[in-house]
């Protein structure tokens, strides 16, 4: 059905599909216009290289078994947020985004020092002979930190949906727990159980930041993971071997992202009646044991504060080891004032691109159907899969001195008068934070407005409202605080952003945001600078805790709304 009776289809989708082309597909493009210049026999060289199979095989490994993992506890911590009220249930469920907040490159140095053979969980384990730090373990250790919300916010709404009485229906005709859940519960989490291990898959194939510091890079230990290996590559101008790899895994995040956009069009289509009441699960619908309960909610407790909790808390100790007075004067260095300025910029920029975009896609992906639909929500998906340094890449092999688009900004400079540089300039760290948080907005607004249909549009646009007036006074009302959370989670993704901007910012003091300072500081080595390092790190903390209790307030006001409605 073509819902054309609400205007706006042609300029929603015409604006759609020219910022995702201009920010995100034209630069992924650049890379894949370079890789075509390169000989296959180059290519294949390049490819087949035993340091970079092993690269591969090592994000792809640890990426699985972390994404096996974090499917396990995320259906774990899934049942105990939507089944079980106890005390603290609020705070436990805000700090699972607590990795979409918390800049990679902060969580990188925390994980790396904690588990460091002097660290608070790296001593004890070695006692045990189990060494993390600089190892494969390490390596999934850090993934799943970065994927555990994938797969739990894409369990939770499933089962909030979920219609109890499939369950109880199960239990009266003689299932035990055990039956009802493999053959009544799993088969509806199936697709949501795909999309999230595909998500959290995907993240960890593509992780940079988190991963570098605790992983050692050791080619000797084949603990080198395939960003890193593309990092290198940039940092000795070798864009040919860069572009090369890039393509290889921009492939393989592509077919992932494939992957999990049809389970999610599988999903979509399934019309059974075990959604059909949204609000009835408040609680187990068949009766739970006591111990059971206890020991899911004692589970889902420690993963959280071994995974999310201790590294918060080892960011504050670290960060006062030397008294606050060090503590100060480490934030009031020049190169941290002008870190934060940045930073603060390309935020603010990155904000207001990225609202607007995600306003605009929402309508346009939720208001109407047309045919491609599909496709335009994978490609606006594709931030979400791909190593954030290919982003960098991207713009480098566009803007830079062998891209297609230096000559162009050349000749706008001789004819203006001006010296506009991108790469390696600010332009380029705006742009590259851009691309990583582009997805943010729409797809906090877009499960909003499909959840609330087209009704009201559509009766307010044959009364013969304006598309603007629509907008403002039927459709805003319903998404306000799915925008406020969605602004707050790209806001907090901006700040923390690391792997696409180091590969666009080399000048310290000039286009280093914050992350950029904490690796400066970090890998300085001398005990002043690594504690200056988590002194700056906990001031990304702060924001971070900040946005995680602001979205979990506009989320509980958006359900008590709903509830209420």
């Amino acid at each position: 059905m073509n819902n054309r009776i609400i205007p706006g289809f042609r300029l929603t989708l015409g604006i759609t599909i020219t910022m995702l082309s201009l920010l995100i597909l034209i630069p992924l493009a650049s890379v894949l216009v370079y890789s075509l210049k390169i000989g296959p026999a180059e290519f294949f060289k390049v490819v087949s290289d035993k340091a970079v199979l092993f690269s591969i095989a090592t994000s792809i490994s640890c990426s699985f078994i972390a994404a096996v993992i974090n499917t396990i506890f995320g259906v774990i911590l899934a049942w105990v947020l939507v089944r079980y009220e106890f005390p603290g249930k609020r705070f436990l469920d805000g700090l699972i985004e607590l990795p979409f907040a918390l800049p990679t490159a902060v969580a990188g140095i925390t994980l790396s020092k904690m588990y460091s053979t002097t660290g608070e969980l790296g001593a004890p384990l070695s006692k045990l002979g189990i060494k993390v730090s600089y190892t494969h373990l390490g390596l999934t250790v850090a993934l799943i930190f970065i994927g555990i919300p994938f797969v739990v916010r894409a369990i939770q709404p499933v089962l909030e949906k979920f219609n109890p009485a499939y369950e109880e229906a199960a239990y009266i005709l003689g299932a035990d727990r055990r039956k009802t859940f493999f053959r009544v519960i799993l088969p509806e989490l199936r697709p949501a159980l795909l999309t999230g291990f595909g998500l959290a898959f995907a993240r960890g194939i593509g992780e940079y930041g988190s991963v570098i510091y605790i992983a050692g890079n050791s080619a000797k230990e084949h603990t080198q993971v395939v960003s890193y290996i593309i990092m290198q590559k940039l940092n000795y101008l070798d864009y040919s071997s860069a572009t090369a790899i890039a393509l290889v895994m921009l492939i393989i995040s592509f077919l992932l992202l494939l992957f999990i956009n049809i389970v999610q069009v599988y999903q979509s289509r399934r019309t059974s009646g075990v959604y059909e009441v949204a609000s009835a699960t408040t609680g187990d619908a068949l009766p739970q044991p006591k111990g059971g309960r206890y020991i899911m909610i004692a589970l889902s407790v420690v993963f959280v504060f071994l995974m999310l909790v201790m590294p918060l808390l080892s960011i504050i100790r670290n960060s006062l080891s030397k008294g606050f007075g060090f503590y100060v004067e480490s934030l009031s260095t020049n190169y941290v004032r002008s870190a934060f300025l940045v930073t603060i910029f390309a935020t603010v920029i990155t904000l207001l691109v990225n609202t607007f975009f995600g306003l605009v896609a929402s309508w346009v992906m939720t208001r109407f159907q047309f045919k491609g639909k599909q496709v335009l929500a994978t490609l606006i998906d594709i931030p979400f899969s791909i190593s954030p340094v290919i982003a960098g890449l991207s713009f480098i092999m566009m803007f830079g001195r062998l891209g297609w688009a230096y000559p162009i900004v050349e000749s706008i400079n001789q004819a203006l008068g001006t010296d506009i540089q991108i790469v390696f300039a600010l332009p380029g760290v705006v742009l590259a934070t851009i691309f990583v948080t582009f997805p943010f907005v729409s797809r906090e607004i877009i499960p909003v407005l499909n959840t609330i249909g087209t009704d009201e549009e559509e009766a307010a646009a044959l009364m013969g409202a304006k598309g603007l007036t629509i907008f403002r006074k039927v459709t805003f009302p319903h998404i306000k605080w799915a925008l406020v959370y969605g602004m707050i989670l790209c806001t907090a993704r901006a700040l923390g952003e690391f792997g696409a901007v180091n590969a666009l910012s080399k000048t310290r003091g000039v286009t280093f945001t914050l992350p950029l300072e904490i690796d400066a500081l970090y890998l300085a080595g001398d005990s002043d600078s690594i504690v200056a390092a988590f002194s700056v790190s906990s001031i990304l903390v702060i924001i971070a805790i900040v946005v995680l209790v602001l979205r979990n307030f506009f989320e509980h006001k958006e359900k008590v709304k709903r509830a209420g409605a």
